[in-house]
């Protein structure tokens, strides 16, 4: 009996640290290159793509050669807390930059000063995939914070809440070259 229970425990404990390095395997690291994908429930386009040429964000179709502002550089500042940069070829801003005072996104010069919205926190939405992320805007200014993906329209902003009709506030971060 003994031996039984000591060989129930081994497995838990076994399958525990197993999931906890496939959880932490996957959580963005600093220097991590990524796409975001969302979620949404309305066909359209789906990749958080960053304009450098005029700073503005919007949602690519795919992550073909033509979009190259879907792929995005983690920069971690905490455990929860990152910042977005984009990979874009064109010179320009490239920091995500949540503008809580009007609920809009674009792209930062910088990360400094003014541009408080360009840091995120990453909140694990709750499903079995640890890919799958909501990012709440940590902007000094009131109002709403959470990325939202408007597929319908192909358009960013950002959602008072993560709950229906938000259904773009949920994305998938897949690791990149």
């Amino acid at each position: 009996m003994k031996d039984r229970q000591f060989l129930r425990t081994l497995a838990v404990i076994s399958a525990a640290l197993l999931c906890s390095t496939h959880l932490e395997a996957q959580v963005p690291r600093a220097g991590n290159h990524v796409s975001l994908r969302c979620l949404g429930n309305i066909a359209g386009p789906r990749y958080l793509d960053g304009r450098t040429a005029n700073g503005t964000v919007g949602l690519a179709p795919n992550m073909s050669p033509e979009f190259t502002g879907t792929r995005w550089r983690v920069v971690r500042l905490s455990d929860e807390v990152v910042e977005l940069k984009c990979l874009g070829n064109i010179e320009g801003p490239r920091w995500l930059d949540g503008r809580t005072a009007d609920g809009t996104v674009g792209l930062a010069p910088n990360t400094s000063g003014r541009f408080t919205g360009t840091r995120w926190q990453v909140v694990q939405a709750g499903y079995n995939d640890p890919n799958i992320v909501e990012l709440r805007c940590l902007g000094d200014i009131d109002g709403p914070r959470w990325l939202n993906g408007r597929t319908a329209d192909g358009t960013v902003g950002i959602a008072p809440t993560t709950e229906p009709p938000y259904t773009g506030t949920k994305w998938e971060m897949i690791p990149v070259d």
